[in-house]
């Protein structure tokens, strides 16, 4: 799961289209992919090894400075139309995930479209 706050953009270098996700907080902290979910996918990847070496070498970790975060568990009741909430257990049984983990990654990907996209 994803930890600090990032950016999403599009970007092209030679002709070739592809995502950026970018740590907000984590200096080079960087994914990239043909699309957005591969972006998000290889940023959780980095981010991880990140705060992994950032641990292992005792480097404080940056605070977050969002204003009301507080307010904010992370829990949530959420509710599905019952054919969406199979085609979700289904999708995330086949990436051999938990249903919380695949709406949290749909949630990210989702956001990340709307931050990149205004």
């Amino acid at each position: 799961m994803i930890k600090y706050p990032f950016k999403v953009f599009q970007t092209e270098v030679e002709g070739r289209v592809f995502w950026i996700a970018k740590s907000s907080y984590l200096k080079g902290c960087v994914g990239q992919g043909d699309d957005i979910s591969e972006a998000l996918s290889e940023f959780e990847e980095n981010e991880k090894a990140w705060l992994e070496t950032a641990e292992e070498e005792g480097i404080p970790l940056p605070k977050i400075d969002i204003e009301h975060i507080n307010d904010y568990s992370g829990k949530m009741t959420l509710r599905l139309a019952p054919f969406v909430h199979m085609q979700a257990a289904l999708n995330a049984d086949r990436e051999g995930i938990s249903l919380n983990q695949y709406i949290n990654n749909a949630v990210v990907s989702q956001n990340a479209l709307m931050n990149a996209f205004g």
